[in-house]
């Protein structure tokens, strides 16, 4: 997928029902804008607080990770790299990890805004409940029943049914919500998913970083720096 099409194109489908057939059921615009886990940000907040955190506010290193949930190598990261950082670095006060929406194609956009809906303290949940059924979620919408496939997770989360789920994707608020932090990826040169902010210096998913030894090196290099600072 070009990502320069898709950043095109991004904010004009949000607005409007896609042109695909598997996404026409689902308007491509808003639900909630309350704060996920308290630090998910509105518009106009500083760009240092847009996403959804997990960690220590006052950890030693900051790492950001754009991502779309139907990307299959962000789905790899999610699997495989994350919970190892999440036991050993984030959850040990040493690491605050930040998670920015970047969608990239058509489905990504309801799937945000659903994970959105479902409230400040379920985000994670349902962003877990997509990479699991990444691959069921890619074939409905193939297949011209995205709407009834997102319904189904988002009944897991609270988002009760279709009346409810329609009620969130006709939540226009969402669109500033997306558009911010895609301009932010704009900002920060993000042209390919996953992409790492590692304290300010940015890293497309290569090399040892693959691996959660690799990341891991990563993370340790970069707390040896600041505990030298």
């Amino acid at each position: 997928d070009s990502i320069l099409n898709a950043k095109v194109m991004m904010m004009e489908r949000i607005s409007r029902r896609t042109a695909l057939a598997a996404v026409s059921a689902v308007a491509l615009v808003a639900c909630g804008n309350g704060e996920t886990t308290g630090t998910a940000t509105k518009s106009g907040d500083d760009p240092a607080k847009i996403g959804h955190v997990i960690g220590s506010a006052d950890a030693p290193v900051t790492v950001i990770e754009y991502a779309s949930p139907t990307c299959p190598a962000c789905k790899f990261f999610h699997d495989t790299v994350l919970p190892e950082i999440k036991e050993k670095y984030i959850s040990t006060g040493q690491v605050r990890f930040i998670y920015r929406e970047y969608p990239i194609h058509d489905i990504d956009v309801p799937a945000y805004a659903m994970a959105l809906c479902a409230g400040d303290d379920k985000y994670f949940d349902v962003l877990d409940d997509i990479f699991e059924h990444q691959s069921g979620i890619t074939d409905a919408a193939r297949n011209g029943v995205l709407k009834a496939a997102l319904v189904a997770i988002g009944e897991r989360h609270g988002i009760n049914g279709e009346t409810a789920f329609d009620a969130c994707m006709a939540d226009e608020s969402i669109r500033q919500r997306l558009k911010t932090t895609y301009d932010q990826a704009e900002k920060d040169g993000v042209d390919s998913t996953p992409t790492f902010i590692f304290d300010g210096e940015m890293s497309r998913f290569e090399g040892d970083i693959r691996s959660p030894e690799g990341f891991s090196a990563k993370l340790d290099s970069l707390l040896a720096n600041a505990a030298g600072q």
